[in-house]
């Protein structure tokens, strides 16, 4: 460009003063609600580094190009992440590439399946690791189980967790598993109560000689209730793994589960519900929980060899569809 053109074009003029290092950035190049020229100047200030980031190139409800403007603030670092460029209520474009604050926990978040689920996912994958040892939740003879706690309950303030009046766990938070522990066989009384000691339920099992289990918290329509699973090992010849599924929210009606391949299919679980083990290939799975309606949520697992998983279904609010999982990886 020689100098008269520099002098005839305006739109080349920089801005003065220039922004300091790290807030310019490029824009989208179109143009302002005037369809004038001034469509790629920089907006000052410019977010700080690590703020700005791309959006989605669309046009805003009034037909503009001022959606590729970034939004101040953005989420802080690993708060943001894709979304669906589908179209927002109202047919337009400008909502659908701004992430949704805040997103989930690191562990928490999976891919989301692209069609009518409003509330977003939930996801937790938590790896039991074999202990030679378990610590004692309640022995008064050499016959004993080992038990594990689940808080899958909606609502409610940490929970404490008696056997026979001992306390064995003293902070099981929601989504929240324990360790396994000793227990003698026979009728024991779980109690279920607040930190401030009030008693949200008390309730007998059964525990048998060399049996593992996990006892689940849920919510019913009458409060809470205990839920026995069985956590028999799943034996795979040649390092293979086991998958099992468990529907534990009162509200959602039987769900289904399914692999993006369709080669592992657990249909219509009920509540309270625990379904046998099928064996699969240790891989990479996306899976998919659905009721006969909608697809709710998407997320993965990755099997390994020599390892057990119990993906648990159930609630993250009220809401009969919102549904998340959790999955207990128990290694052996």
């Amino acid at each position: 460009m020689n100098s008269n053109e520099y002098m005839n074009d305006n739109g080349a003029t920089p801005v003065i003063p220039l922004p300091n290092p790290g807030e310019g950035g490029p824009v989208y190049p179109g143009n302002d609600f005037g369809n004038g020229s001034d469509g790629a100047t920089p907006v000052i200030p410019l977010p700080n580094p690590g703020e700005g980031g791309p959006v989605y190139p669309g046009n805003n409800g009034s037909g503009g190009n001022d959606s590729a403007t970034p939004v101040i603030p953005l989420p802080n670092p690993g708060e943001g992440g894709p979304v669906y460029p589908g179209n927002n209520g109202s047919g337009g474009n400008i909502n659908v590439g701004m992430p949704v604050i805040p997103l989930p926990n690191p562990g928490e978040g999976g891919p989301v399946f692209s069609g009518n689920n409003s509330s977003g996912f939930q996801g937790t994958i938590i790896t039991v690791l074999p202990r030679p040892v378990t610590p004692c939740f309640y022995c008064n003879s050499n016959s004993y189980g080992t038990i594990r706690f689940l808080n899958a309950a909606i609502g409610y303030m940490p929970f404490v967790i008696s056997v026979n009046n001992r306390t064995a766990v003293d902070t099981l938070e929601y989504a929240e598993v324990s360790e396994y522990g000793r227990i003698s066989s026979g009728y024991q009384t779980i109690t279920v109560s607040g930190r401030n000691g009030y008693i949200y339920i008390s309730k007998q099992i059964r525990v048998n000689v060399g049996a593992t289990m996990t006892v689940a918290i849920v919510n019913t329509a009458g409060g809470l209730n205990l839920v026995e699973i069985n956590d028999a090992p799943c034996y795979t010849p040649m390092g293979g793994s086991c998958i099992r599924v468990s529907n534990l929210s009162h509200n959602a009606g039987p769900l289904t589960l399914s692999t993006y391949s369709g080669n592992v299919v657990f249909r219509n679980v009920n509540f309270m519900e625990v379904t046998n083990y099928v064996r699969v290939v240790p891989a990479r799975y996306e899976i998919f929980v659905s009721n006969p309606n909608e697809v709710l949520l998407s997320t993965e697992i990755t099997a390994r060899s020599n390892s057990q998983y119990t993906i648990y279904m159930f609630n993250w609010n009220e809401s009969p569809t919102a549904i998340r999982t959790l999955i207990i990886e128990d290694r052996r």
